[in-house]
């Protein structure tokens, strides 16, 4: 009688756990993603998007087919100052693929995208699977994610030409992003990586530490091996710190000083990592993905400085 018991408690301690690992791998699987319209609105609520500046641009929507079967739709940017480098064909073409954050959509790239047009540059956002108008996948923090920008870049050249300098920016997720991609693709010429993870494996840790209060063993072992089930990765497999360390293209690095969401160590590990053509900017007064929000003259004076220095 004590055995079955003893049995039954197993059991039943092993269901609460796959049910509680599954819960936790939807956190990054299948994230609460905010409404594309409400975006919008709360973007200019929140003083990152200038709705006069937006409608004064020229953009085009539309959309690529992602590897992976789902459309990955894009707005494609110019002002009359971006406007003007397609006058001369042959002048290099100048353009910023810009990589939202978790929960958003490219809404949230505009106030990036405004530092890009002011020189010159032409914006190609797009909104990642699984959030804003792109197709349902998984999330998955970057690892299929670089190889959707590696689509998007495909189409810059296919577009353009061959003639084509690509400078990418992200934001948090999209920081990894940008910055695994650099793992995959050699043709971007530089990236700015806003408040990127260096590790999901460690960021994952350390969430679930500090917001759930969970302890590692055994609910972080069990949802990794849930979400390799699901989605087909290892959290190990996202690792930005990797692309940086490896790629010989320029990375400037920014984190919001008292982010504590992705903390700012991560992005002062990569870029000790990278062994030169790294820039690093760590923003005072800042949150997660703050940065420029807090200090905007600070930071597009960072920005234009690293775009001159190894960009044009």
């Amino acid at each position: 009688m004590i055995g079955y018991v003893i049995l039954f408690t197993i059991l039943a301690l092993g269901v609460i756990l796959t049910a509680v690992s599954w819960i936790l791998s939807n956190i990054i699987l299948k994230p609460k993603v905010t409404a594309y319209e409400r975006l919008y609105q709360r973007e200019i609520d929140e003083g990152r998007l200038a709705d006069k500046i937006y409608q004064s641009w020229e953009k085009k929507d539309f959309n690529i087919k992602s590897i992976y079967g789902y459309n990955l739709s894009c707005q494609l940017i110019n002002n009359d100052i971006s406007k003007k480098q397609f006058l001369n064909p042959d002048n290099k073409i100048k353009i910023a693929v810009i990589c939202h954050g978790y929960t958003c959509s490219k809404y949230s790239s505009m106030m990036y995208a405004e530092l890009f047009l002011k020189k010159g540059i032409t914006v190609l956002t797009y909104d990642h699977r699984n959030h804003g108008l792109s197709g349902k996948a998984y999330t998955t923090m970057g690892y299929y994610e670089k190889f959707d920008l590696q689509i998007v870049i495909d189409w810059c050249y296919s577009e353009y030409g061959p003639n084509l300098a690509i400078v990418t920016h992200g934001e948090s997720m999209g920081g990894a992003t940008v910055l695994a991609h650099h793992a995959i693709d050699g043709r971007v010429r530089c990236t700015i990586a806003d408040c990127s993870y260096s590790s999901l494996n460690e960021l994952t840790r350390y969430q679930l530490k500090k917001y759930y209060h969970i302890p590692v063993f055994p609910l972080f072992y069990l949802t990794k091996g849930v979400i390799r089930l699901r989605a087909g990765f290892w959290l190990e497999d996202v690792a930005p710190l990797e692309g940086a360390a490896q790629t010989n293209a320029p990375v400037l690095f920014i984190h919001g000083l008292e982010d504590d969401y992705v903390p700012y160590s991560m992005s002062q590990a990569m870029y000790d990592a990278k062994p030169d053509k790294k820039e690093i900017y760590l923003a005072p007064n800042a949150k997660h993905a703050q940065s420029c929000q807090k200090n905007p003259e600070e930071y597009e004076k960072v920005v234009h400085q690293f775009l001159e220095m190894y960009y044009f």
